[in-house]
């Protein structure tokens, strides 16, 4: 017969898929393509290598990025399979949160399960690929602390081979932290159970935490390292005072219990709080926290530990995303839904053993109340995670619903205009994008913004007014020299444009202005010089097919038919390769690649058949 445990960790697991059932038809969005669907190591047969070098990778997470190269293995670009997967990790934590609240005897351990599993907070975890970092260090958090505390009563009871659970315990913990490093506050948080089992903190109990704490601290380090040097988790976006960060973990430490206990709405990027460090009412916040805090140690004194387990546990999980330390999306929002995927156990376990606490305060009639109205919450819970799987569709309805919700949201509005432009809807850009620069003051953003803003303008056929665009940002940032020659070029002003096109071909970071300055060349007729600019790019840049195609028409115009040919070839040669690597920048999929290889084979054949009749002559 099957015991009444396992049944409830069947329907957990079942409801927790269903929940979830809409991400299984959801898309790749934001950073999936860095991730997953361009990222070059997943293409490389051997980059199961490179992706534990820091720096291969967008963050270092070796962890994530072998199970996304194993799984571009088995399906390639198909979203399908990744969102199969991170449900299915998430349902297994939801049953591993069961076994350990019912290890630590929490009140209604089911409830503290079915609140992780089903709460629409989490959707953000689950339902985006690249969060695959929340629900496999997830994964090896939970079974770390479960090991340890396996371990812990182990030796406490004089077990034999208690270091066996020991050793499982500091493998999970490994695994939890190359997925993601913020589950570096485990060993901390291992002592807030031993506080809540009323254990005593000895030596002997603590000691075997001292590794634990030295990784995380390690690894900790290394990532925040990254997220300035690699991410761009540095500059004037983050030059925030001692101030400016205590009002924004205060703000967050109050944010994400209230959007945990009323989930509506949930947004992809939430409006970031404007911060006034010299404000004194600005840091009502941090006086509210402070008085939580004082308020939960005043019960544990009175023998009432949970809160204060509960509500440092939440604090202490959240700690590395409050903003003591430069985290990139706090560039768009001071929080996210994903930086509390384990955090929400302390707020979880809070109200679950509440709840207890009142059902067994008002009887048997008051009992029954509240477990009804427990399944009532966990019912919309899991219906709200089920509307909320379909914002991840795909990237253009993800920024569409966070518009909807948050009209301030620059970066939402600076996406969609990308898409639209891809699309030719290039009015439509422009107008979105004109809309976000008046969003944000992020002199890093702005300029982002007016280059995208210059681009549409020229394709608008508006080459006068890309120009003056231009202009104006080489006059402010520099390094748009290679730009402003087009944009001069189309708007007829060739003298100017070739003086610009000389200044950028020198600069290594314009190398695009090299081919750029040869078609130019090639159209006013100048084969010779063209050339001059082509082959030592095509030297520079090996696997570049486009650059040899032009050198072949340019060997072509100046009477050097077999040089074209021998371009031409290797153009093609290249072409043919880089469709083979249909998961890399370089790829060209679908019915432009057949366009592109046909067109090279005509226009070899053409040079050959040329080249021929030169040599009868």
């Amino acid at each position: 017969m099957t015991s009444p445990r396992r049944s409830l960790g069947a329907l957990l697991a079942l409801a927790t898929i269903a929940a979830y059932w809409p991400a299984f038809a959801a898309g790749f969005v934001w950073d999936d393509d860095s991730y997953v669907t361009h990222n070059p190591v997943l293409a490389d047969p051997h980059g199961w290598l490179r992706l534990w070098i820091p720096g291969e990778t967008p963050q270092y997470y070796p962890a994530v990025f072998t199970t996304f190269w194993l799984e571009y293995r088995l399906w390639g670009t198909d979203p399908l399979g990744y969102h199969v997967v991170n449900v299915l990790l998430h349902a297994g934590n939801a049953l591993l949160v069961l076994r350990l609240a019912r290890r630590l005897e929490l009140p209604w351990a089911f409830a503290v399960a079915a609140l992780f599993a089903l709460h629409p907070v989490h959707v953000e975890s689950v339902a985006w690929v690249t969060e695959r970092k929340n629900v496999l260090s997830g994964l090896g958090y939970l079974l770390a602390a479960l090991a340890y505390l396996r371990f812990d009563e182990r030796r406490s009871a004089g077990a034999p081979r208690a270091f066996r659970s020991y050793a499982a315990a500091l493998a999970w913990f490994t695994l939890a932290l190359l997925a993601k490093t913020v589950t570096c506050s485990l060993p901390a948080a291992l002592i807030l159970v031993f506080l809540w089992l009323r254990r005593p903190l000895t030596w002997p109990r603590l000691w075997p935490l001292l590794p634990m704490f030295a990784l995380g601290l390690l690894l900790a380090l290394q990532t925040a390292a990254l997220e300035r040097t690699h991410v761009g988790a540095a500059g004037a976006d983050f030059a925030f005072s001692v101030g400016d960060r205590v009002q924004i973990a205060s703000n967050a430490l109050l944010f994400y219990p209230g959007k945990l206990l009323w989930p509506w709405p949930t947004i992809f990027f939430y409006p970031r709080w404007q911060l006034d460090d010299l404000d004194l009412w600005s840091y009502w916040p941090a006086a509210a926290v402070v008085l939580a805090f004082a308020a939960t140690l005043w019960l544990a004194r009175h023998g009432r530990r949970g809160p204060f387990v509960a509500l440092a546990f939440t604090a202490g999980t959240l700690f590395p995303a409050l903003g003591f330390f430069n985290v990139y999306p706090h560039r768009y929002s001071f929080v996210a839904d994903h930086f509390q995927y384990l955090a929400s156990l302390g707020v979880f376990a809070l109200v679950a053993g509440t709840a207890a606490v009142l059902a067994r305060r008002r009887g048997a009639t008051g009992n029954t109340f509240v477990r009804l109205a427990g399944i009532a919450v966990l019912a919309t819970l899991g219906v709200l995670t089920f509307r909320r799987c379909h914002a991840y569709a795909d990237a253009e309805t993800l920024w569409r619903d966070t518009i909807a919700q948050n009209p301030g949201a620059w970066i939402a509005h600076n996406n969609l205009a990308q898409i639209e432009a891809d699309r030719g809807e290039d009015a439509s850009a422009l107008a979105r994008l004109e809309h976000a620069l008046t969003l944000t003051g992020s002199n890093k953003a702005r300029v982002q913004i007016r280059r995208s803003i210059a681009v549409e303008l020229g394709k608008l056929g508006r080459f006068d007014d890309a120009a003056l665009a231009y202009e104006a940002l080489q006059r402010e940032v520099g390094g748009t020299e290679g730009r402003l020659a087009l944009a001069l070029v189309r708007a007829g002003r060739d003298r100017e444009a070739e003086q610009w096109f000389r200044i950028a071909i020198a600069d290594p970071e314009q190398s695009q202005s090299q081919v750029d300055y040869a078609r130019y060349l090639l159209l006013r007729q100048r084969p010779a010089e063209a050339i001059a600019v082509l082959e030592p790019f095509a030297q520079a840049f090996p696997t570049a097919f486009g650059p040899r195609d032009l050198l072949a028409s340019a060997y072509a115009d100046a009477g050097r038919l077999d040089d074209a040919v021998a371009a031409a070839a290797a153009a093609l040669a290249l072409a043919e390769a880089a469709g083979q690597e249909s998961g890399t920048r370089a790829a060209v999929d679908g019915e432009r690649r057949r366009q592109v290889l046909e067109a090279l084979r005509q226009k070899l054949a053409a040079l050959r058949a040329a080249a021929a009749r030169n040599r009868g002559r």
